[in-house]
């Protein structure tokens, strides 16, 4: 009866109601019955009725419930162990009791460990000896307050080398909201840290070279004061000397000619010296000024001749020049005089005692003149070779103590040279002599 409606019902309840009536009447055959039937519908009706209200009384609306979206899947904690288990970052998970319960591939190879090696031990084994107390105040913190955010930690390895690392924790809570435990993740700085050093070794580099040249500046300085101040006695020095070995003065014995005589060849040689400082200091620092002018090769080669010949006195030396060419030449005369100079006194002082030779030449050469000063002297060793044009070079110290000189005669002459567009070199065989030739644009 419970799936009639409630007017299903009353269409029943009405029906028994009117047969129930027709019972009423006594006259007809099998009244009571009729009228008992009746009754049994009107009944029945009226209790599908009341039926079919309570059931609509006791059944609330339909309610309508969003379920959010669930986002994760079955493959979703292997896609997130996957990402701990991958992750470049160092990874480890400890307990608040600073036990390592679980570590990244990346953790296990930086440290040199298997991971059944890592597990279970205390994360202050991995720690290096300069970090203990660090790393103890720093898991003592992050105890009480639940945060650590990069926090600078040494580490060390199973091979006892150590690095720098910056640690930062994810914290790890129970149900209660308890703090159980973090997953660590360390970002090892070693590539910074290197970074770092070099370009602080290239900054103390760089202040260093400031300070040598700064030191190479006041050396410099201290040259060019030196040499002008010596060349100030100098001259007196050689006057008077001159004066006395003239007889102006009145005539000398034979020794005392000897001594003035080596007072004014020694001091010439200072003032030769002082003379190279200068002139080294300034080539180093490009100072050295430079004068061009037109001349005839044959004349520089004449001037060399006269101002070079008082050289071969002593030793007897044959003195030639071998020049060819008449052509004139655009080129600071003075200053290859000098290179001549040096060149021819460097020649002079390891010919041999007796049967010395020097012979100077200049010639054409495409666009330049070709200069040469040859000697048969004692030549120059093949392991000195690279040497000759370097400061103080001397090719046998007993030959310095013997002639002197101040070793900086060949380095004023390729400076010079250079300097004029021309370019130097040399050909020696040892106890065969020495030939140096350069070259000088038209």
């Amino acid at each position: 009866m419970t799936n009639f409606s409630p007017i299903g019902g009353l269409m029943i309840g009405i029906f028994g109601l009117l047969i129930a009536v027709y019972g009423l009447d006594v006259h007809e055959p099998f009244s009571s019955q009729v009228f008992f039937l009746g009754v049994v519908c009107a009944a029945s009706g009226g209790i599908i009725v009341w039926l079919s209200n309570r059931k609509q009384n006791s059944i609330s609306p339909p309610k309508y419930v969003v379920e959010s979206q669930r986002t994760e899947s079955k493959t979703d904690p292997i896609k997130y162990r996957n990402i701990y288990e991958n992750s470049p970052v160092l990874q480890r998970t400890v307990n608040t009791n600073g036990i390592i319960l679980e570590c990244n591939q990346a953790y296990v190879k930086n440290f040199g460990y298997s991971k059944e090696d890592v597990l279970g031990k205390s994360l202050f084994d991995h720690t290096a000896e300069r970090s203990i107390d660090n790393m103890h105040k720093t898991f003592e913190i992050w105890k009480k307050s639940g945060r650590v955010e990069d926090i600078e930690i040494w580490f060390k390895r199973k091979d006892g080398t150590v690095f720098p690392g910056l640690i930062s924790a994810n914290n790890i809570y129970d149900d209660k909201g308890k703090l159980i435990g973090s997953n660590t993740a360390i970002r090892d700085m070693s590539e910074i840290y290197k970074a770092h050093s070099v370009l602080g070794d290239h900054e103390r580099q760089r202040i260093q070279l400031e300070e040598l040249k700064k030191m190479d500046a006041t050396k410099e300085e201290f040259y060019m004061m030196v040499a002008k101040e010596c060349q100030i006695p100098i001259a007196p020095i050689k006057k008077y000397a001159k004066t006395l070995s003239d007889n102006s003065l009145g005539s000398l014995t034979e020794k005392q000619s000897e001594a003035v005589n080596e007072i004014y060849d020694n001091a010439a040689k200072l003032e030769q010296l002082m003379r190279d400082i200068i002139d080294v200091q300034k080539l180093n620092s490009n100072t050295m000024e430079f004068k061009k002018e037109k001349f005839n090769v044959d004349s520089l080669m004449n001037e060399v001749v006269g101002s070079c010949m008082f050289m071969m006195g002593d030793k007897k030396i044959e003195f030639v020049n071998l020049t060819s060419t008449k052509k004139s030449i655009t080129s600071d005369k003075t200053r290859l005089n000098d290179v001549f100079y040096n060149l021819i006194q460097n020649a002079v002082d390891f010919v041999p005692t007796t049967g010395g030779k020097i012979e100077i030449i200049a010639k054409e050469e495409g666009d330049s003149i070709l200069f040469s000063v040859k000697d048969n002297g004692i030549g120059i060793l093949e392991k000195r070779k690279d040497s000759v044009f370097k400061k103080f070079y001397q090719v046998d110290i007993s030959f310095k103590r013997k002639y002197g000189g101040s070793g900086f005669g060949l380095v004023i002459c390729k400076g010079i040279i250079e300097n004029l567009g021309g370019k130097i070199w040399f050909e020696s065989k040892e106890g065969e002599g020495t030939a140096f030739y350069f070259s000088i644009p038209k």
